[in-house]
């Protein structure tokens, strides 16, 4: 039984309508109550996210994006939603990531409000066996907002 009590919250966006009702069937299966789950681009559907969330709440924020990385509109999104104070991301190619990085890392402009993020941390995962392909794990953080009170 999956442990639902270590995060109050959890918004799941995912393109693929298929595996957004897997992803419900499992929750459901599982006995976890406290997901709720979006189908549609990242693009569009993020911004949607982020507001389900109150606004004092604190954000872990966790991406797996498409090869090619984030939409410029999605990295503006997790910059100006200062309650996001970590971000996990995924790469499956990380040579193709380098703008992400740089945006998500970059000093506050007219196009990427809020504060950056900063590196923490990075492991490499070998999901494919037997290939030059592996995954990347990247941890972000930056400070927490000034006035939270809660974890959601």
């Amino acid at each position: 039984r999956a442990k639902q009590w270590y995060q109050r919250r959890v918004r799941g966006v995912e393109i693929v309508e298929s595996a957004v009702r897997d992803a419900r069937q499992n929750a459901d299966r599982n006995g976890v109550r406290n997901v709720t789950f979006l189908a549609g681009n990242a693009k569009h559907t993020t911004q949607k996210a982020v507001k389900m969330i109150p606004e004092r709440g604190r954000i872990i924020a966790i991406v797996d994006p498409p090869r090619n990385g984030l939409h410029p509109e999605v990295i503006a999104c997790l910059r100006r939603t200062e309650a996001i104070t970590e971000l996990v991301y995924v790469s499956c190619d990380i040579t193709q990531i380098t703008d992400n990085i740089v945006a998500l890392c970059g000093p506050t402009s007219r196009r990427y409000l809020g504060d950056p993020f900063r590196f923490e941390r990075a492991i490499s995962v070998d999901m494919f066996p037997h290939t030059k392909k592996f995954e990347v794990v990247m941890h972000f953080r930056r400070d927490a907002p000034t006035n939270p009170t809660n974890d959601d």
